[in-house]
């Protein structure tokens, strides 16, 4: 008569606090949400070319800097490849 009572009481009691606790969670999640509009304004022009822009956002710094880069790396795979055989 236990094991008849335990499987027809305890299943639903935890399947019954188990729906309560998700609906007290989805409640607090929809009571949580502002209503209110909020205003966002983002000013997306930087500052004129020459005005204050900072130094590597210009052209000619990454070009320099890429053939700098690339100068390096040559320099440095074709160290030793020389031969000398006849």
């Amino acid at each position: 008569m236990a094991i008849v009572l335990k499987r027809t009481f305890v299943r639903p009691l935890i399947a019954v606090i188990f729906a309560l606790q998700v609906l007290v969670y989805k409640t607090s999640i929809l009571l949580a949400q502002e209503e209110k509009k909020v205003d966002v304004n983002v000013d997306i022009d930087g500052p004129a070319a020459g005005g204050g822009a900072v130094w590597y956002g210009n052209w000619w710094v990454w070009a320099i800097g890429i053939a700098v880069f690339l100068i390096i790396i040559v320099a440095l795979t074709n160290r030793g490849s020389r031969s000398d055989t006849a």
